[in-house]
């Protein structure tokens, strides 16, 4: 887990049967307690697309019955259901496509995170990008971050 702010974080997963992913989409986490009660929400995959590895970057909702299990209290070795990945409509596509303008606000910045991490795994370097973010504290966190992605 890589802390980002006090309320976000970002869980690296390995799923070994991973059938892989396009940056822009997500997954449903589920969680089941002891009681056998279950609880699931979706997350944007923030990693670029890279084998088994899956990246989800949650944000603390602090009456939620999922975020603050992820942020809080998972450690290292914890099982989670992943289900997924999933959506199609907004990924980034690997074919040249001019100039890109990547809009989003709030958690809605963790896609825009992938496409970006995408982009620099596969050398575009040729594509002019930019980034416009809503100025919450996540969205604000992800900005400055941008430089590393």
């Amino acid at each position: 887990m890589r802390p980002e702010t006090d309320r976000v974080k970002t869980l690296v997963l390995q799923a070994p049967s991973w059938p892989g992913h396009r940056a822009g989409q997500h997954v449903d986490v589920r969680l089941t307690a002891d009681d056998g009660y279950q609880a699931q929400r979706s997350y944007s995959i923030a990693s670029a697309p890279n084998g088994s590895t899956v990246e989800l970057t949650v944000e603390r909702i602090d009456d939620g019955e999922v975020s603050p299990y992820l942020t809080e209290e998972a450690q290292p070795g914890d099982r989670v259901e992943l289900r997924g990945p999933v959506g199609g409509y907004f990924v980034w596509s690997l074919e040249p496509s001019g100039a890109v303008l990547l809009v989003g606000g709030g958690s809605g910045v963790v896609p825009l995170m992938a496409m970006i991490r995408q982009r620099a795994a596969d050398g575009d370097d040729e594509c002019a990008a930019g980034e416009v973010f809503g100025a919450d504290a996540f969205a604000r966190v992800a900005h400055d971050s941008a430089r590393s992605w």
